[in-house]
């Protein structure tokens, strides 16, 4: 499960450092997505980046509240809740799941969703 945490703080770290070459490498080819303050869900690394351009824009911090690790056969399953922070917009409260799946080796993030509390 080290594995699994390291590439979550590979995301906090993109996230927090406004670096969007890492945090599109976080997330497999074939991922999809459904982040917090949207609606749709998404399939394409176009949409994934158009997301987090705006949300990279208000220079956010994310700090990870609860957090619960599993495996099921070749997935690894990260569930809990996340505080995203920013100068520039209100504090948001979200549940989360990252399903991880093994690429090369590496964790890469296959679903993301996310919503608000």
């Amino acid at each position: 499960m080290n594995t699994i945490i390291a590439a979550r703080q590979k995301w906090i770290n993109a996230i927090s450092n406004r670096n969007m070459y890492n945090l599109l490498d976080c997330y497999h080819k074939n991922h999809i997505f459904k982040g917090t303050v949207v609606k749709k869900v998404t399939y394409t690394e176009h949409e994934l980046k158009n997301y987090f351009n705006n949300l990279l824009e208000k220079n956010p911090s994310v700090t990870f509240i609860k957090s619960d690790l599993r495996k099921i056969d070749n997935l690894y399953f990260d569930s809990g809740s996340y505080v995203f922070s920013s100068p520039y917009m209100e504090q948001l409260n979200a549940n989360y799941q990252f399903i991880y799946k093994l690429e090369n080796g590496e964790p890469k993030i296959i679903s993301h969703f996310s919503c608000s509390f």
